[in-house]
């Protein structure tokens, strides 16, 4: 049956409370070497933050909900998911003077991620797109080759979706990741890949300007020392604490402890073509060997908390009533013994050498241990574990799931067409009756028809297990008191048009 989804809000009057011509800077602590920013190629959570201010998609996720919420588009409008048409914000600007963004600036954004010779991982993601077409420089409507229901994620303010200019991109050239121009409410000013990121008030922003007119992202690797930095007043917001010690200072110093719960779960991917993970016995007895809600209790109770499924809670497709494995070593011996491994086996984890065997894994082989599995850490540098992991090359790994699109979660890592080394799917799950139930929900125009679907994945899999849920975790931006808005979404990333520092 048919649906027809229409969301309309009009933000373009829309003025952010504090935005006078005053001159606040905001110093932020940025924790990693910058890699660029281009949509087409982005990578890594701290990157994305800073894209994520610079540009703009037609769509965007709300900072507390984690919802879809307009951006670039008004409003948008489907009557069975494969046809949808968009109606642009009118008068947006691109920064530095690059003009007026239309519907013609979408079409080359995603064509250039399509292309092939720009060689984007993210290509995949609008594989579905056939046709797009301009009838006005403000309405867009693209045709896909299936009725896909989670379009509105593939085309919000997340890599892929991201908007850029055409003129922009040409002109920079080799060096477009260091010179971005989008429409979001700041813009690159300038950086020092060794030291220091400047965005600066994008004055002409839909919404009108930014409280902040500087942010200044200053590079800190060490926790420790970014936490003597925010104490001693060198930065006013941390990106990212998650060292348990380190927010214990701070909070008991009285710093606000900016968060997000639950953001994202860690997987344990288990290769189904090392001989006993073929069988989902086995799989299931690891998931009652270790006590994980006992692991995050003693090293990091505010940074994770023991989880169960692929899926959080705030999702919309998410369901409680799966299949959980709660620690029992003597189930998890009774599994082997059906199994065929009545005295256990050994299996190597691929991890990284920078950052060597950790607390938690420690724990996970005294637990494993106990019932005859010998787990084996494989350090290796992290190119090495990045190359090996995308391709597969392992007994087991692991995996955090950023994600607001439930659909790009389930499909990605359990479709066959991302197996690896072409997509994530790394555990090389296969199993017909998901996939079918995948596709059906994907394009499936009713919600309760498509919950129903997603439902059903969600409980397969969970029996299968090819991938064991261990951790959901949370995010922690502390900052000081007279830094508010600091709203973290579930892609840890911050909207800095909501940020002020008051009096």
């Amino acid at each position: 049956m048919g649906m027809t989804a229409l969301v309309a809000l009009s933000m373009s009057t829309a003025i952010a409370p504090s935005a006078m011509a005053q001159e606040k800077t905001l110093t932020i602590r940025f924790y990693d070497d910058p890699a660029g920013f281009d949509p087409a190629n982005i990578f890594r959570i701290e990157n994305e933050n800073i894209a994520f201010n610079i540009f703009s998609g037609l769509t965007t996720y709300d900072g507390e909900t984690g919802e879809i919420v307009p951006d670039l588009a008004t409003s948008w409008e489907t009557t069975d998911n494969k046809t949808w048409t968009f109606k642009l914000r009118e008068g947006v600007q691109f920064q530095k003077g690059y003009g007026e963004m239309t519907a013609a600036d979408v079409i080359y954004s995603f064509n250039r991620i399509k292309d092939p010779q720009t060689a984007s991982p993210y290509a995949a993601e609008l594989e579905g797109i056939v046709s797009m077409e301009a009838p006005d420089p403000y309405t867009l409507i693209i045709e896909l080759d299936a009725p896909n229901g989670n379009f509105l994620h593939t085309v919000a303010n997340y890599h892929q979706g991201q908007i850029v200019s055409q003129k922009a991109i040409e002109e920079a050239a080799d060096q477009v990741r260091w010179q971005p121009v989008g429409t979001g409410p700041y813009y690159l000013d300038s950086i020092d890949v060794s030291s220091r990121i400047v965005l600066k008030r994008h004055e002409d922003y839909y919404k009108g300007p930014a409280p902040i007119e500087t942010l200044v992202f200053n590079i800190i690797k060490d926790e420790a020392t970014a936490t003597i930095a925010l104490r001693n007043g060198e930065v006013d917001l941390m990106m990212r604490a998650n060292q348990e010690e380190n927010l214990a200072t701070l909070e008991a110093a009285g710093f606000t402890m900016n968060s997000v719960m639950d953001y994202a779960v860690a997987l344990m991917v288990l290769n189904t073509e090392f001989e006993p993970f073929a069988d989902p016995r086995v799989r299931q007895a690891v998931a009652h060997a270790v006590d994980f809600e006992a692991i995050s209790q003693a090293i990091a109770p505010s940074l994770q908390q023991a989880y169960h499924s692929m899926l959080m809670p705030w999702m919309a497709v998410y369901t409680d009533d799966i299949p959980k494995y709660t620690y029992d070593p003597e189930r998890a011996q009774a599994l082997l013994e059906e199994a065929g491994y009545p005295d256990g086996f050994t299996f190597k984890n691929l991890s990284t050498s920078a950052q060597g065997v950790t607390e938690v894994q420690q724990f996970q082989i005294d637990y494993l241990s106990q019932v005859g599995i010998n787990m084996e850490m494989e350090l290796v540098d992290t190119p090495t574990f990045n190359q090996r992991r995308n391709a597969g090359e392992f007994d087991t790994a692991t995996r955090l799931l950023p994600a607001v699109n439930p659909d790009m979660i389930l499909f990605s890592f359990l479709h066959p067409d991302n197996l690896v080394p072409n997509g994530l799917n790394g555990a090389r799950y296969d199993n017909p009756e998901v996939t079918s139930l995948l596709e059906a929900a994907r394009a499936e125009p009713d919600a309760d028809t498509a919950l129903d679907l997603y439902t059903q994945v969600q409980q397969i899999v969970a029996g299968d297990l090819p991938y064991i849920p261990m951790y959901a975790n949370n995010v922690y931006w502390p900052g000081k008191p007279e830094v508010t808005g600091v709203h973290i979404n579930y892609l840890a990333q911050v909207d800095f048009w909501s940020v002020d520092i008051t009096e």
